[in-house]
């Protein structure tokens, strides 16, 4: 430990004295470390752990329904939903989380708003709790437009209301009808549904008033259910999976006009059919792997800086091998150093994932107004962790190499003649060849994949809807405002 103490105070003299080398090499190795540690903060964020507040994410899996023998996401009908609750043994809870549009207003004031429509079981299954007032009761999941209750975000409290501590019991109108707040969410909850900040949460019970296609509580046919499902502790997704599929089969056995083929399974919440997870994976996908790219050149790039550098050092590793240092304390010394390096860039990557944890949403701006749009990262320990990794990888891509070829000095050639000083000559030569050659490599396979990127977002963009476009505006109008 005392020598490696020395050595790291060593490292810190040496990038003192080379402060235009140590500033290249670090802003390089941040710019790598840094855009891994952002998509891994995404990926954690989006992906993996999208629900901050909600415990138990590795047991939530999205329930997936569909039709045998055709493509896509159906939906789920209430009464299949019930059935489902209540037949199942190996599952914690069933929610439901319908996205839905409002025209919230109060007073001479009206906006658009996006919102969820949700199982009374919600918070209580999910483990959130508001920060005002309570989440919904049991009996406020029932009845046909009978419990007018809403819960607001905390942002919609904040915004909207200026945070008034006595807004339980006040009332707002959602499409004409008028609402008593009962509750607001916690200031990191956003919903489960990813990709949007909701603004409201309203019960099941009230489905008719936010959709004008009818009354669907009690029609087996019609399936608009989305939401997910808490398994068991110590249960399998495989063994989940069958008892859905065992209950599906029964009800297509009891309910044939409107359950036949119908098919119920489990997903992860990555590849949620019913929202932005399923379609964003891919290009954050594509992202990890250009970031990849761009820490490797990076790498490269420092590589190159150590190895140059190292010419200027050869004096001072002659003479510490001409007074009995060995060549794996050299090795030891010099690998210190690349390590430092990387542990003031990955402060430096850390600092720029944070900074950008929330940039996907200039990717990704709202279609329509009055929603808000959320694609936080997540910076947790286990990216924490990740990046500490990264940082370890890189030293041992970086400095490795450049430190072994440091330290294969001719001592003897080297105490005749400064000149003479690093035997294979040849050998550093064709060590800088090929850091050049994987640069030049990697980046190429960076500007191609760019390029594909890119391509894919503006094929994407330029998508026919099935209607001339050219010189069309969209706009929204609230009726109820």
């Amino acid at each position: 430990m005392q020598t490696f103490l020395q050595d790291l105070r060593f490292g810190f003299r040496m990038l003192r004295r080379t402060p235009g080398f140590s500033v290249l090499a670090i802003l390089c190795l941040t710019l790598g470390i840094g855009t891994n540690a952002a998509a891994l903060s995404w990926i954690e964020g989006i992906l993996i752990r999208p629900y901050p507040l909600v415990a138990h994410q590795d047991r939530m899996f999205a329930l997936n329904c569909t039709t045998r023998g055709a493509q896509g996401f159906t939906g789920l009908s209430y009464p299949d939903f019930l059935d489902l609750e209540k037949n199942s043994t190996l599952f914690e809870s069933f929610i439901i989380d319908k996205i839905t549009g409002t025209t919230l207003s109060n007073g001479d004031r009206a906006e658009r708003a996006v919102g969820g429509m949700v199982s009374a079981n919600y918070f209580d299954a999910l483990g959130v709790r508001p920060i005002l007032g309570r989440g919904f009761r049991p009996e406020e999941g029932t009845g046909r437009n009978a419990h007018p209750v809403t819960v607001i975000s905390y942002m919609t409290w904040k915004n909207r209301y200026k945070g008034d501590p006595d807004i339980i019991g006040k009332t707002q109108y959602m499409n004409g009808v008028q609402h008593t707040i009962i509750g607001v969410a916690p200031e990191r909850f956003h919903g489960t549904f990813i990709g949007y900040s909701f603004n409201f949460w309203v019960p099941t019970s009230m489905q008719e008033t936010f959709d004008n296609t009818g009354y669907k509580l009690e029609d087996r046919g019609a399936r608009w259910i989305e939401g997910y499902a808490f398994l068991k502790p110590g249960v399998t997704q495989q063994q989940a999976h069958a008892e859905l599929s065992a209950i599906a089969k029964r009800m297509e056995n009891d309910y044939p006009q409107t359950d036949r083929g119908r098919e119920v399974g489990l997903l992860p919440l990555w590849k949620t059919p019913f929202n932005a997870a399923g379609g964003i994976s891919t290009t954050l996908g594509i992202t990890a792997a250009v970031v990849f790219f761009v820490l490797l050149i990076a790498c490269a790039n420092v590589s190159n800086l150590l190895l140059a550098r190292s010419l200027l050092r050869r004096h001072e590793m002659t003479m510490r091998l001409a007074l009995g240092a060995g060549r794996r304390r050299l090795i030891r010394q010099l690998f210190t150093e690349g390590l430092l390096l990387s542990m003031i860039a990955a402060l430096g990557g850390i600092a720029v994932a944070y900074w950008s944890r929330n940039a996907l949403v200039l990717a990704f701006p709202p279609s329509v107004p009055g929603i808000t749009i959320d694609y936080p990262g997540q910076l947790d320990w286990r990216v924490l962790l990740l990046s500490v990794a990264i940082c370890i990888g890189s030293t041992m891509l970086f400095a490795l190499m450049p430190a072994i070829q440091s330290s294969h000095i001719d001592l003897s050639g080297a105490l005749k003649s400064e000149g003479a000083g690093v035997i294979g000559g040849h050998g550093r030569s064709r060590l800088r060849s090929a850091l050049v050659l994987v640069q030049v490599s990697l980046s190429f396979v960076l500007l191609a994949g760019t390029g594909l990127l890119l391509q894919s977002l503006q094929r994407m963009q330029n998508t026919s809807p099935g209607f001339f476009t050219h010189n069309v505006i969209v706009s929204v109008v609230d009726l109820f405002s």
